[in-house]
């Protein structure tokens, strides 16, 4: 018998086999999670998981090309862009939202700090952006098996095959896979970040403005300040343990 399975292995494709050995290695921390605790499970899950998430993405980019080869080579161009731009756009709104926490200001007030923090961002913002265009691919597909007898006919194929259900475990897997990372990059983002931003901006956004406090002479003006609305203003305060915020009003 297990001459048999492991002549079946070898026929198997690439993406199939990256399953199996993904399930191989989750059902081997099962049966570990007595004997060696739960450290070690989550080790093997975690591979498996990455394994399995390997497997689903060669056996869609081997979906596409082989049935869609048309559109994969028009149309990729466009929805790397496409991805891009809608990724940019999140990065942005992550790092506004991490430049807001770190400082308890609008963020819409440190411009360059937010600009730079877009591009850290950038790889959570791929992430959610992936599970999106995942969640979206698997409605049009849905629907596509319903309307279209053309994709219709391609995933009734595709089902009919032995092991079809591989695909949706796939996917379902690296969805959560893809929302649980974004998630945790970001927390440790939000953890990690007020002094970095702080440094940021203090180098940034932040500025002597010598000229304009003129008018106000009970402002330092070897200070570097920021300006906001309603006469508040903000500083930050070199020291040895990083950067003091203090924030009152010009008067």
């Amino acid at each position: 018998m297990f001459k048999k399975i492991l002549i079946e292995f070898k026929e198997d494709n690439v993406s199939i086999k990256f399953y199996k050995i993904g399930f191989l290695v989750f059902f081997i921390g099962v049966c570990f999670i007595f004997l060696a605790g739960s450290d070690l499970f989550l080790k093997m899950l975690y591979i498996s998981l990455i394994l399995i998430e390997a497997g689903f993405f060669i056996w869609f980019y081997n979906f596409f090309k082989n049935n869609f080869k048309f559109w994969y080579l028009r149309y990729l161009k466009s929805f790397w862009l496409f991805f891009n731009l809608a990724t940019l756009w999140v990065a942005n709104v992550y790092a506004s939202l991490v430049v807001n926490a770190s400082l308890g200001l609008p963020s819409s007030d440190f411009i360059y700090t937010v600009s730079f923090f877009t591009f850290i961002c950038y790889i959570p913002a791929s992430f959610f952006v992936a599970a999106i265009f995942g969640l979206f691919c698997s409605v049009v597909l849905v629907f596509s098996y319903l309307l279209s007898p053309v994709l219709n006919s391609i995933l009734k194929k595709e089902l009919s095959k032995r092991y079809f259900i591989f695909p949706i475990v796939g996917f379902l897997v690296t969805v959560s896979l893809v929302d649980w990372g974004q998630g945790k990059i970001m927390s440790f983002y939000f953890y990690k970040s007020p002094k970095y931003v702080r440094a940021i901006a203090y180098k940034t956004d932040y500025q002597y403005i010598p000229e304009y406090l003129k008018e106000f002479p009970k402002v330092s003006k070897s200070m570097k300040i920021k300006l906001h609305e309603n006469g508040v203003y903000s500083t930050l305060i070199e020291t040895e343990s990083g950067y003091d915020l203090k924030v009152d009003r010009v008067e």
